[in-house]
């Protein structure tokens, strides 16, 4: 728990010593073309289970356990709101293991916000996104932890990327893979949280 707290804790510091130098004039940072103009982009990622809520991750409160996914993804840009924002799609394919151990297929819609004070120095971007998410076996974490469990539920990636400048054409990012059945909307069944490391290259 204090290895991802540490991690997590860490991207925020560097964030704001960038900021605070940055000082005022934050009209329009460089940026790094080839990360701007790329619109497909390969990923993947390591993610280790949280028994805690998505809103108590975001503000840093992890119990992890030793259950763990692996997960590769492919993104393509949708469409571009000007240089502020952008949308995005993705597919996956994951595989548990630990206290689980079953393949996992997940699609979302994203949108992501490109803009930062200190992107002249550390290319930042944070995106919520939201779609289906498929088990192909009810997961055991879920069926453990909550009155019902489903193979079908809801998938919001949530996550903070960064590069960089001038480091070639990929980056690093946190994630958190969360499952859930959105507050009953979705379905009655209980979800689950990973909260991983990942790096993406763009092309």
């Amino acid at each position: 728990m204090r290895t991802w707290k540490s991690v997590l804790f860490g991207l925020c510091l560097v964030f704001s010593l960038v900021s605070a130098d940055e000082g005022e004039d934050v009209a329009v940072p460089e940026i790094r073309e080839d990360l701007e103009t790329a619109r497909w982009s390969l990923s993947g990622y390591i993610g280790q289970v949280s028994y805690t809520r998505f809103n108590e991750i975001v503000r840093f409160d992890t119990d992890f356990r030793s259950s763990y996914v692996a997960v590769l993804g492919a993104t393509r840009v949708l469409y571009d709101h000007g240089i502020y924002a952008r949308w995005e799609w993705e597919g996956q394919v994951a595989q548990h293991w630990g206290k689980q151990d079953h393949a996992e297929l997940n699609s979302a819609l994203l949108l992501r916000w490109r803009r930062f004070p200190w992107d002249d120095i550390l290319n930042t971007s944070v995106a919520l996104g939201a779609g289906p998410s498929f088990a192909l076996q009810v997961p055991a974490i879920e069926q453990e932890r909550h009155d019902r469990a489903s193979r079908g539920l809801f998938y919001m990636p949530f996550e903070i990327a960064a590069a960089f400048r001038g480091r070639g054409s990929g980056e690093v990012f946190v994630r958190i893979h969360h499952r859930s059945g959105v507050f009953d909307l979705v379905s009655r069944a209980g979800g689950s949280n990973f909260v991983g490391l990942g790096y993406r290259w763009k092309f």
